[in-house]
């Protein structure tokens, strides 16, 4: 692996691993094609450096939004996250959780930030190693990882997309209230 190889998978890792809706797996099923079973460890070490970061990343944007939203709610600040919440992230980080379950956890509370993050990679870092010595059990050639990652990585979009395109229920138009007053509004300029 050179650093040429290792750059893009680092920082599709960082962005994967926050709230980006893409799922970081596909892109580590498709970097660790054709790899040997220590780069593959070395592999999984980077990417659960790289939930790490994206944790950091979590913790700072969403705690922005948490501050905002508790500024219209009222000067409470809100609590410490206490051991609970630092069990059910490591459960969705080691576990097929949605992770989306802890960043909604961290609009409502405050983690000490190394400590959340150093959770996140300890517990992704088997689940890692689970992933990509199964799909290399799988035996599919080298290129089934991008086809696999790629194919992700469109459907995310398209979803993306598709949120872009919903369009926004109206109410009531604005001539319906003059004409239920008896009032007839002209049509056009």
């Amino acid at each position: 692996m050179t650093w040429l190889e290792l750059a893009p998978f680092i920082g599709l890792g960082i962005v994967s691993n926050t709230v980006f809706p893409m799922p970081f797996e596909p892109l580590l099923v498709a970097f660790g094609g054709g790899r040997t079973s220590g780069e593959l460890v070395v592999l999984c070490l980077l990417g659960s450096l790289c939930a790490g970061a994206g944790a950091l990343v979590d913790v700072g944007c969403l705690g922005v939004a948490r501050r905002k939203i508790q500024r219209r709610q009222g000067p409470a600040v809100g609590p410490r996250a206490g051991i609970r919440f630092y069990l059910f992230t490591a459960a969705a980080g080691l576990l097929p959780l949605p992770f989306s379950l802890v960043r909604i956890g961290l609009l409502r509370t405050r983690p000490d930030p190394l400590l959340f993050a150093g959770i996140v990679a300890l517990a992704r870092y088997p689940r890692y190693l689970v992933i990509v010595f199964a799909w290399g059990a799988l035996a599919l050639p080298e290129w089934a990882g991008w086809v696999f990652g790629g194919v992700t990585l469109l459907a995310t979009l398209e979803w993306r997309h598709s949120q872009r395109r919903r369009k926004p229920v109206t109410s009531v138009s604005a001539a319906a209230p003059a004409a239920s007053e008896g009032r007839l509004e002209p049509a056009g300029p």
